[in-house]
């Protein structure tokens, strides 16, 4: 439910207010890292606009009733989730081309008629030029949910016809105090997940379940610690691994951005601040072997190797600048 989403409490009171006042958009806009729950946010948006006992004048869904629990199940008639193939890297035309029949269609159950379009950023052009018209002017009973990594992912027809809706990394210990309450794990593990996931939800709630995923993590912190110490050549080869391709790449920097700010944080005397306090000794080790103005240009450089990703660099030259602007050489 939109009560229960953790974090972005602006945007999540703004879905609310939309709702209680009737002023609700034809389409939506959900941007946003991975795992930060967009596609949880949108489906908790048509759940509150679905809900058969929703008071007038509440933007809140009770959670219960039949509609409520039909969303959350997944098999509500009138919401309807489009998935991209596995076997494929874009969604087809005859997708498109379904989700203009679905459009036109009255709702059965619900107030409206609700499409949810994930990954939007992997339509193809005949995709969005198809879908333009739907997204411009829809049925009035028909609203459209899209979500992607970044709006610069998209063209400015689309995000013009679009309300946006942003998702930031939720605050360490706000997600913290949430993994604790909701699935009683101790501060300590909780810290670490929030810490580790980068602030996304998702994955601190993922990793819960799949201890390998948190192994996994770890020890890639301390792969990318150690290519402080690898040479040109070495880091050349690591580079052609880590970004296998554009997710790959970016999941990496997003990890390692908060890592290398804290060793900046430290190195400038604000150690009481960092993220990762698991790992003080290690941060302070890099802090003091490379001082605040090298770690503070390479922050700088994984913030501009996002950036790169972002506008379809190729992802292992942006790794391999990256890496040659890593400390150490």
């Amino acid at each position: 439910m939109l009560g229960d989403f953790i974090g972005n409490a602006r945007m999540v009171g703004w879905l609310q207010r939309a709702i209680a006042t009737e002023q609700v958009s034809h389409a939506y806009l959900f941007t946003g890292p991975d795992q930060i729950g967009k596609r949880t946010l949108a489906l908790a948006f048509a759940q509150a606009i679905q809900c058969e006992v929703r008071p007038e004048g509440s933007g809140a869904a009770c959670g219960e009733c039949a509609a409520c629990r039909k969303v959350a199940h997944g098999n509500h008639p009138d919401v309807l989730r489009i998935a991209l193939p596995k076997d494929r890297q874009h969604y087809s035309i005859e997708q498109v081309r379904e989700i203009i029949e679905d459009v036109a269609l009255k709702p059965t159950e619900g107030r409206k008629r609700i499409i949810i379009i994930p990954d939007f950023e992997q339509m193809t052009i005949q995709g969005i030029q198809a879908s333009l018209k739907v997204l411009e002017e829809p049925p009035p009973t028909a609203m459209i949910l899209l979500t992607c990594a970044s709006a610069d992912l998209l063209l400015p027809t689309i995000i013009s016809r679009c309300q946006q809706v942003a998702l930031v990394p939720v605050a360490l210990q706000e997600l913290a105090e949430a993994l604790m309450t909701r699935h009683e794990i101790d501060a300590g593990q909780a810290r670490e997940l929030a810490t580790l996931s980068g602030g996304c939800p998702g994955w601190a709630i993922s990793a819960l379940d799949d201890p390998d995923a948190l192994a996994e993590r770890r020890q890639l912190l301390r792969d990318l610690a150690a290519l402080t110490r690898a040479s040109r050549a070495e880091r050349i080869a690591q580079a052609a691994k880590l970004a296998a391709n554009k997710e790959t790449a970016q999941r990496t920097i997003e990890l390692w951005l908060p890592w290398w700010r804290d060793v900046a944080l430290t190195a400038y005397g604000a150690p009481d601040i960092i993220r990762h306090a698991d790992d003080r000794a290690g941060i302070e080790a890099q802090a003091k072997a490379w001082g605040a103005a090298a770690a503070g240009r390479f922050v700088r450089s994984l913030v501009r190797a996002l950036e790169q990703l972002d506008q379809n660099a190729n992802p292992r030259l942006v790794f391999e600048v990256l890496l040659q602007d890593l400390p150490g050489l």
